[in-house]
């Protein structure tokens, strides 16, 4: 019975997460920005097809913990050309956002906070700093074995 339920939670924060992450790119226009300045208007089924690729083998690398192969020079190789398009899809989204931080001073005069603008962003960066350090500084707690 046990099992089951942490079978439902998982598969339910991955729905989740998986939901979000749809929502975030849509919102933020991400990818039709990216086919608009690459002029690439033709290739949007290639787009389609690389997006579910990337994601189902996203979801089987990590599923598996499958890892990179360990061939002299191609390793490190590898981990240059995967850091690269994951630094681009980072920095595609990180720019995305700052357009979307406009919605900040309008939530804030909303909710009464407009005198609070830099506290507010300040406590969003500190948020993500401390997060990014956890994560990187303690695997063990994140990483089980």
């Amino acid at each position: 019975m046990k099992a089951i339920l942490l079978i439902l939670i998982g598969f339910s924060e991955g729905v989740i997460v998986g939901v979000a992450l749809v929502a975030f790119l849509m919102v933020l226009d991400v990818i039709p920005r990216l086919i608009d300045l690459s002029n690439s208007e033709n290739s949007i089924f290639l787009y389609q097809k690389l997006i579910v690729l990337g994601s189902i083998f996203g979801v089987i690398t990590d599923f598996f913990n499958l890892t990179l192969p360990n061939i002299f020079f191609i390793n490190k190789l590898l981990v240059i050309i995967i850091g690269f398009i994951f630094g681009t899809f980072i920095g595609l989204v990180a720019a995305a956002l700052t357009e979307t931080l406009k919605v900040l001073p309008l939530l804030s005069k909303r909710l009464g906070l407009k005198d609070y603008m830099d506290e507010l962003l300040f406590i969003i960066i500190l948020g993500k700093v401390i997060g990014s350090l956890v994560y990187w500084l303690f695997p063990t707690l994140w990483f089980a074995g």
